[in-house]
């Protein structure tokens, strides 16, 4: 049996007793890599080894269902046309094995986004395929500094009233993609809920959504905790200032350059009072000053 077969049997039986999408499973994966703008995808996807890394070609991509939309100032001044594919029906094409709830984009740059599947539903992130008609091989564009490729996904209020208000929005838009994980999130954030973190009071809980959703885009956890690798500041480096110094933890998360000089991390002044409370009462859990 060759591998695709292997891959496709779980989709077809399910398509032959009636139990999903006709749409579901049916991109094509491939087990190497044929072109630079090939997407890896890997996780709990059927048939694919623990720790395995399958491909999907922009031609691939393309063929699903596309939307075309206009999008404001989003690359440089000015309206750009924009081919997309929503992560929604990515995830439907894709062989999502069970437990699945979240997809976790990884950047060349080592910042990284996480995106539930209540996200996914509720404000329709998507992965840029085409800018002005042009596909990621004829990226930067005409006049642009800069190489957003070879993948961005991106959330518009213009898509999903409201996207653009949510919480560090900026951390749904990453620039470029070049891996994508289907996974579990409790399992991915295991550590964070566990031990220290298994009985959080409504105020932790709250910061760890903050982490999860925001400070994951740079930092990584304890343990396997999932987290982008822009910071070279060890969670356990995190704690002992929240811990030892909270007062001096939330200004540098406002507002880093004030603190030391030579910050690399953007500010975060929208933070309100009760948001840096309640990530101090998530990053210090189980710990005493």
């Amino acid at each position: 049996m060759t591998p695709a077969l292997h891959r496709a049997l779980p989709a077809l039986a399910c398509l032959l007793l009636g139990f999903a999408d006709p749409a579901a499973g049916s991109l094509g994966l491939h087990d190497r890599r044929a072109s630079a703008f090939d997407l890896p995808v890997s996780g709990r996807l059927v048939g694919v080894p623990a720790g395995g890394t399958l491909y999907v070609s922009w031609a691939d991509l393309r063929k699903l269902p596309v939307a075309r939309l206009s999008l404001p100032n989003e690359f440089v001044p000015g309206a750009q046309a924009v081919t997309a594919v929503f992560l929604g029906d990515l995830w439907k094409a894709l062989p999502c094995g069970a437990g699945s709830d979240v997809l976790l984009a990884t950047c060349d740059d080592g910042y990284a986004s996480v995106f539930t599947r209540e996200f996914i539903g509720r404000y329709r992130p998507f992965l840029v395929l085409e800018i002005n008609g042009k596909g990621p091989d004829r990226w930067p564009l005409p006049g642009w500094a800069f190489n957003p490729g070879p993948y961005v996904i991106l959330i518009s209020s213009s898509v999903a009233p409201g996207a653009d208000g949510i919480l560090d929005a900026s951390h749904k838009k990453p620039w470029g993609v070049v891996r994508i994980e289907i996974g579990s999130l409790a399992e991915r954030f295991r550590d964070f809920y566990g031990g220290p973190w298994a009985a959080l009071p409504p105020r932790g809980r709250n910061g760890r959504m903050i982490w999860i959703n925001s400070c994951a885009s740079c930092h990584r956890g304890p343990g396997g905790t999932f987290g982008g690798s822009k910071s070279r500041q060890s969670f356990l480096a995190l704690q002992s200032l929240a811990v030892l110094h909270p007062a001096f933890f939330k200004s540098y998360v406002r507002n880093p350059r004030a603190m030391v000089s030579e910050a690399t991390m953007p500010a975060h002044g929208h933070y309100t009072d009760d948001q840096l409370s309640d990530l101090v009462a998530f990053v210090t859990a189980g710990q005493r000053p």
